[in-house]
């Protein structure tokens, strides 16, 4: 666990650096934002360390874990944002830097998988842990598009589908079940992450802006209706 608590440190001081980038060292936008980002930070940490205490079966953290944690402080800085969305339409360059760390966070997803495989170090916490942070990431993305009304409401639902799944799994518990691997839900969760940050970008607007994420909102409603259809069918199982 030491070697957990000085990743979290070090990754600390990235999370700071990423909210004085955004915002500076003054005014409201820095101790808003920092607040939000520090807050989920260690949330974020707390599931972690949970997780390793309880369901973690290996002794070390390893390289995946490591870009797993990289990646939620890169998606915990983004969080610095939303209380301050206002600012990106008359400042492309915050724009853009929102763009361009999500899109790092993005890249780096598939590392952490494969580096898993690589040291022998794969368990279902870790796959658990990287999901969360791909949804929270999503959630953040969808709710910076929300704000800035480019789209429309519906738009949110880009970030909540996962939620709004394991709300529905307390009605029907069948759904509480594990579903086989696709590759499809993997490149679809790629797409929807991909189109979210593309929405963030001062050149996507308009009628583009409504056709890409009406198409992503389509891909995620399939991905979820092909696992629903396979539990269904199993539900009496």
């Amino acid at each position: 666990m030491a070697r957990f608590a000085v990743l979290a440190l070090v990754n600390l001081g990235l999370l700071a650096l990423l909210v004085v980038g955004f915002f500076g060292l003054q005014g409201q936008a820095f101790w808003r934002g920092g607040a939000l980002a520090v807050t989920l930070y260690l949330g974020m940490n707390a599931f972690l360390l949970r997780g390793l205490l309880r369901d973690y079966p290996h002794q070390r953290l390893g390289l995946c874990n490591i870009v797993t944690h990289f990646r939620a402080t890169l998606t915990a800085g983004l969080a610095a944002v939303l209380p301050n969305t206002a600012a990106l339409s008359h400042d492309p360059a915050l724009a853009w830097s929102v763009v361009a760390i999500a899109t790092i966070a993005l890249a780096s997803d598939g590392i952490d998988g494969w580096a898993a495989r690589r040291a022998g170090l794969v368990s279902r916490f870790g796959a658990r842990f990287d999901m969360e942070v791909d949804s929270i990431l999503a959630l953040i993305l969808a709710l910076i598009v929300w704000q800035s009304g480019e789209v429309g409401d519906w738009v949110i639902l880009l970030g909540i589908m996962r939620y709004l799944y394991v709300a529905a799994m307390w009605v029907w518990p069948w759904l509480n079940r594990p579903v086989p691997a696709r590759f499809s839900g993997k490149l679809v969760c790629v797409i929807q992450i991909a189109v979210l940050i593309a929405l963030v970008a001062p050149v996507v607007t308009g009628i583009w802006a409504v056709g890409i994420a009406a198409g992503a909102l389509a891909l995620v409603v399939w991905s979820f209706a092909v696992d629903i259809r396979y539990l269904w069918a199993r539900r009496d199982a």
